[in-house]
């Protein structure tokens, strides 16, 4: 195979081989890391395996420039459970359906309420010692939520509010949806 005359003659040349970045998956790292240890790179091939490819993330998705107390409580939870970082994201396309004069005026407005109303959430993070950061997007929530995914290839669930059509029929009784985005392979592209 040429992978494996490539890395002989590396090695007979007495290079060193550095890896700098990588989004592969699990599966794809094992099997280069198989690849190096058969060549003889075993310091190589125990780095890639040992090392974690991805920081794994859940994102949590408010309503709008709001995160709801239910909401805020089953992702902390979930996260610590997981060891996971929290991503929050406030996103809206509303300002987009404005007239270009006053779009501006309105992306700052839900910037700035955004920012204050995830100061519960982030406070609670810090105390549960849970990794935290937040995003505010403009834009369909649908496409972000693909776009995110695509980029952060360690984002594995999504955290919504409820309906609130549903949790108003349901009197207090309903669950937060969660998502797996563990098999999902978005069309959208970074």
């Amino acid at each position: 195979m040429a992978l494996f005359d490539w890395l002989r003659k590396n090695k007979k040349e007495a290079q060193k081989v550095q890896i700098t970045k990588r989004r592969q998956s699990v599966l794809q790292n094992t099997a280069v890391a198989a690849a190096f240890a058969e060549a003889g790179e075993h310091k190589t091939a125990r780095s890639l395996v040992d090392e974690p490819a991805v920081k794994r993330q859940i994102l949590v998705v408010g309503r709008e420039d709001q995160f709801s107390e239910m909401l805020v409580e089953y992702a902390l939870d979930m996260a610590k459970r997981l060891g996971v970082e929290v991503v929050a994201l406030s996103v809206t396309a509303a300002p987009l359906a404005l007239p270009a004069g006053r779009r501006e005026e309105a992306i700052e407005l839900f910037r700035t309420n955004s920012l204050k109303n995830v100061e519960v959430m982030q406070e609670l993070a810090a105390k549960s010692k849970v990794p935290f950061s937040h995003m505010v997007e403009i834009g369909n929530p649908d496409r972000v939520v693909e776009k995110l995914h695509a980029k952060h290839p360690g984002l594995r669930y999504v955290l919504t509010e409820p309906d609130p059509e549903v949790a108003e029929k349901s009197k207090g009784k309903v669950n937060i949806p969660v998502f797996d985005l563990g098999s999902y392979h978005g069309s959208v592209t970074a």
